[in-house]
């Protein structure tokens, strides 16, 4: 699944007065989430806060990561988690403006660090697409994600996305054009039309 972070770490904007503690990615509600290392996890948050449903995950080395507005929480206090061990579903509980995951990250001294680098492990298995769940699953989410950045993050983000993407889109578009037009004009003329879509499903804006 292609993530996009709609709020960066530190930023300050009309939801957040202060500067962001974690980062926020867009995905449907329902995205299976993993954990980002082995630990346990010492704290469950019911639902009754602005954070929603969630949880945080302890490391060995005293390190915190903290998940916010899931829809299931699958994990117990005191439940020891491995890598990339499913935790819960992504929602949008608590004051949330759409589905998304907070995603924050604590060192042992109580500062606030980036979690930005391992955003991609959080829903994918050790950085990689999880086909696990069909291509049916997969075009269902880029759909998601898509309908989400436009709403959460700005019409006018998505439009830069697209106008940088363009050149190359055409570029890989004529060149799939090109080739199977040896073959089939028709299917050429299908297939790079595919491909430009598809790139713009894919399209990431950090």
């Amino acid at each position: 699944m292609i993530l996009r972070i709609t709020s960066k770490f530190g930023s300050v904007d009309a939801v957040h007065k202060t500067p962001h503690t974690g980062i926020d990615l867009a995905m449907p509600e329902g995205t299976t989430l993993r954990a980002l290392g082995e630990g346990v996890v010492d704290r469950i948050y019911d639902g009754t806060t602005n954070f929603g449903k969630g949880l945080s995950i302890k490391f060995d080395d005293g390190t915190r990561v903290i998940y916010g507005h899931m829809n299931e929480v699958k994990a117990r206090i005191g439940e020891h988690v491995h890598a990339c061990e499913i935790i819960g579903l992504s929602g949008n509980t608590g004051n949330s403006t759409g589905p998304h995951l907070h995603l924050g990250m604590r060192a042992p001294d109580g500062d606030w660090l980036d979690p930005t680098p391992l955003a991609d492990n959080v829903v994918n298995h050790v950085g990689q697409i999880n086909w696990w769940d069909g291509p049916i699953t997969q075009i269902k989410g880029w759909l998601g994600e898509k309908f989400t950045e436009i709403t959460v993050d700005g019409f006018v983000d998505f439009i830069a996305d697209i106008a940088l993407a363009l050149p190359f889109l055409a570029v890989v578009g004529g060149s799939v054009y090109a080739l199977i037009n040896i073959f089939s004009k028709g299917a050429a003329k299908w297939s790079a039309i595919a491909t430009v879509i598809y790139g713009l499903f894919i399209i990431r804006h950090c």
